[in-house]
């Protein structure tokens, strides 16, 4: 589960909080604020929109919707795939700190952990922990990588 806060400052009114929930990477986002559920939304054909539910301002969700696209889970499993494509064949999001990287049947994962770590240092965000589980497709092979924060990695 993903989990973010959204801020939405009216210039007039009161700025509003906002929770914002996704169970999995295929679903569409819970919108709460405080503990009323507000409605649900989405990405559809490349503009935010408000699926379920009423009152959600249309440009808190434009906001909401940048705020998503910009978080790290939103492309780093597609920057991963793309990195190492020999070896990965799916990323899959666990939580926004958590990933699952699933190599080929055929990839040595050994191999592809002394270049993965190094290598994810530079693709991730600097600043947030990230643990990635690695495995094997079909078999019972995995590690765990962790990605520590920059100031972690250089005291």
């Amino acid at each position: 589960m993903i989990e973010l806060t959204y801020l939405f400052r009216h210039e007039f009114n009161k700025d509003q909080s906002y929770q914002l929930m996704q169970a999995s990477m295929e679903d569409p986002w819970l919108v709460l604020c405080g503990n009323d559920v507000l409605g649900i939304i989405d990405e559809v054909k490349g503009k935010w929109l408000q699926i379920v539910g009423e009152g959600i301002p249309e440009a808190a969700v434009e906001a909401m919707g940048e705020l998503i696209k910009k978080q790290q889970f939103s492309w780093l499993p597609n920057l991963i795939s793309k990195q190492w494509p020999d070896y990965v064949m799916e990323v899959i999001v666990k939580s926004k700190n958590r990933y699952e990287v699933i190599c080929h049947a055929d990839a040595c994962i050994k191999l592809f952990k002394q270049r993965f770590t190094p290598g994810i240092h530079a693709l991730a965000k600097r600043e947030e922990e990230i643990i990635f589980k690695v495995s094997s497709f079909n078999t019972a092979t995995a590690y765990e990588v962790t990605k520590l924060p920059a100031v972690d990695r250089y005291v």
